[in-house]
């Protein structure tokens, strides 16, 4: 019998299968730490897909309201060109049926998700260094003020990150918090008009989510959390209609790739002024 003919079969995620699953990131190159997979499958549930020699892919998704982002596709490079990942996706989609999927998509799996009724929304634009730059500090205009964030004010976090994205943050929002480094706001006649989290992942650490109502107050957040962590390793994925990728690269932060996040249905709509405009990991959108 073939490795191809050997019955594969389907089930739900568990904490033991974390290392295997980084294993098979780590062997298709991407850069997240084995506690990176942990705090993503704490507020996602996973299906893998494995035979009688171990596990070949894996999917995660994130229920969101009435959106549902899958993350974390991946296939043993061994067994890839199979049609595993069109496997894959369609456990997820069956299972989280009605919601509306969302997903950021790698130029290689593009096609697949299209073939699959995926359609492109917006882009995103991927930018790191190795050492992040320090920069003289950005005015915020007259009335708004840089803050700490602290626990009092995780609640109006929440419905802001919710409000911005037009989907359900409060299990990933409070799971970041959590695990964040920095965590700095923008008030404006004592009510968050825009936050940033800095926090471990990956090669090293990652601003985002980060949300605004501007690029210009965006551009102070990044700022103030850059002049933190000068000279570590840093990542941010920004959206393309942010704004802020051209500048990014002008200070030293270059882009290194650039993704289509995609939906299958209505993409969520933002409610009011303040919009994300860096990710809080591509697998969660």
């Amino acid at each position: 019998m073939s490795i191809a003919e050997v019955p594969i079969r389907f089930r739900p995620m568990v904490t033991e299968d974390l290392i295997h699953a980084h294993e098979l990131s780590r062997a298709v190159g991407w850069p997240h730490r084995l506690q990176d997979w942990q705090w993503i499958h704490h507020v996602s549930q996973g299906i893998v897909a494995e035979d009688a020699h171990g596990i070949l892919g894996t999917a995660l998704c994130c229920l969101q309201g009435d959106y549902v982002s899958l993350g974390l596709v991946i296939v043993d490079v061994r067994r890839q060109g199979q049609g595993l990942g069109r496997k894959l996706v369609d456990q997820v989609l069956n299972h989280t049926s009605p919601r509306t999927p969302l997903l950021v998509a790698t130029p290689q799996g593009a096609p697949l998700y299209a073939s699959q009724g995926f359609i492109t929304y917006e882009h995103i634009h991927q930018h790191q260094t190795a050492s992040a730059p320090a920069l003289p500090h950005h005015e915020l205009p007259v009335g708004h003020t840089l803050h700490e964030i602290t626990s009092q004010h995780f609640p109006q976090l929440i419905e802001l990150a919710s409000s911005a994205t037009g989907m359900n943050r409060g299990l990933v929002l409070a799971a970041l918090l959590k695990i964040s480094q920095y965590v700095i706001g923008i008030e404006r006649d004592r009510q968050q008009v825009g936050f940033a989290l800095l926090r471990p992942f990956g090669r090293g650490l990652a601003i985002g989510p980060l949300v605004a109502e501007s690029a210009e107050q965006a551009k102070v957040l990044i700022v103030a959390l850059l002049s933190r962590v000068a000279g570590q390793f840093v990542r941010l994925d920004v959206t393309h209609s942010s704004g802020l990728s051209n500048w990014l690269t002008d200070i030293g932060i270059p882009q290194t790739d650039k993704v289509a996040q995609m939906v299958k249905g209505s993409p969520p709509i933002p409610l009011g002024n303040a919009l994300q405009m860096a990710l809080a990991n591509q697998a969660l959108c």
